[in-house]
């Protein structure tokens, strides 16, 4: 009988504690009463036209999500080996839905590559890496992911809280209802995985029925086409080359960050050579992969800062460039 009550004692204590577990991720908070919430309100109010009473209703139904804050914290980018990240996004399955992307939307492609001059498998790519082609957009709640990561992340407050507010107001533009709207932890939607300002600013209206929709193939890829245009992508100029190095490479020149800030000639001086014919008055940035398999180096270009406007990081940039050749190697195969 001991025995009995001590194996049930036990297992009402683990219930407890897979109760607080399931808890501790989910935390309703009443953000419309927050400190940091009266900026938003009044931003809402005076530029925006909002009364205080509709923001707040708003606020009020956003709750604190521990695993958006974790998410955060342990994004592939920070955690992830260049190997490890590389095979995760150029897996043969990924590429093979990516040559039946462009197949499927070739007419689209055509019609884009000809008004914004960016490539479709640069495109392709962007959709492949960010939701598997549309297949998987996010099921985090967009509300509550940027209430969370305004109020609750202290370090990139500033940004999210734009963001909450560039949010709010979409969903009174699109007719959405925002605790309805799902996305990535960080707030991103659609297919093309678009931040609010960016939804609202760069989206474009690619099939003409009125209306901006992201969650559907060719407002997705003409939006994406536009973004990179905004960020000042080179019709036909190079994205990156790998870089065989000198002896004595100069590390000074690899730095913190993407923008092209060196020349390829004053490159090949401090000891790195792209391995590919490049204009050497081209301006490139270094990158440097570190891994377990030894180092790689690589120079990237305007148009690799570009495509580093959609996230910052360069694991993120090389995988999208690296698929994207992959898809078009392929596709040609295929023919």
């Amino acid at each position: 009988m001991r025995a009995v009550k001590k194996r049930f004692n036990f297992c009402l204590a683990q219930l407890v504690l897979l109760g607080a577990l399931s808890l501790s991720s989910f935390v309703s908070a009443d953000y419309s009463e927050h400190p940091s919430a009266q900026a938003l309100i009044d931003t809402l109010v005076s530029e925006h036209d909002f009364t205080v009473e509709q923001v707040k209703a708003v606020l009020v139904e956003a709750d604190t999500q521990q695993r958006i804050l974790d998410s955060m914290t342990n994004a592939a980018e920070k955690t992830k080996t260049w190997t490890a990240y590389r095979r995760s996004f150029l897996s043969p399955i990924r590429i093979t839905q990516g040559v039946k992307f462009l197949a499927t939307h070739e007419q689209i492609f055509d019609q884009v590559e000809q008004q914004y001059g960016v490539p479709r498998e640069i495109i392709t790519a962007i959709l492949g890496v960010e939701t598997n082609y549309g297949g998987y957009t996010g099921k985090a709640s967009v509300l509550d992911a940027l209430a969370t990561l305004a109020f609750e992340h202290p370090r990139r407050s500033r940004f999210f809280t734009s963001e909450l507010a560039e949010f709010i107001v979409l969903c009174r533009e699109q007719q959405w209802s925002p605790e309805q709207q799902l996305g990535s932890y960080a707030g991103a939607m659609g297919m093309s995985q678009f931040m609010p300002s960016n939804y609202r600013r760069l989206a474009v209206d690619g099939n003409g029925d009125g209306q901006v929709d992201l969650f559907e193939p060719v407002d997705a890829i003409h939006s994406i086409a536009n973004y990179f245009v905004h960020h000042g992508w080179e019709l036909d100029g190079p994205v990156t080359s790998r870089a065989a190095v000198s002896a004595e490479f100069d590390t000074a020149v690899i730095g913190k960050g993407l923008k092209p800030n060196h020349s390829v000639k004053a490159l090949a001086l401090a000891g790195y050579h792209p391995q590919d014919k490049v204009p050497t008055e081209n301006k490139a940035r270094v990158i440097r992969f570190n891994d377990a398999d030894g180092d790689e180096f690589w120079l990237g270009y305007q148009n690799f800062y570009v495509i580093s406007r959609y996230n910052p990081r360069s694991k993120y940039a090389m995988a999208v460039y690296q698929l994207s050749q992959s898809i078009l190697s392929a596709a040609s195969d295929a023919e």
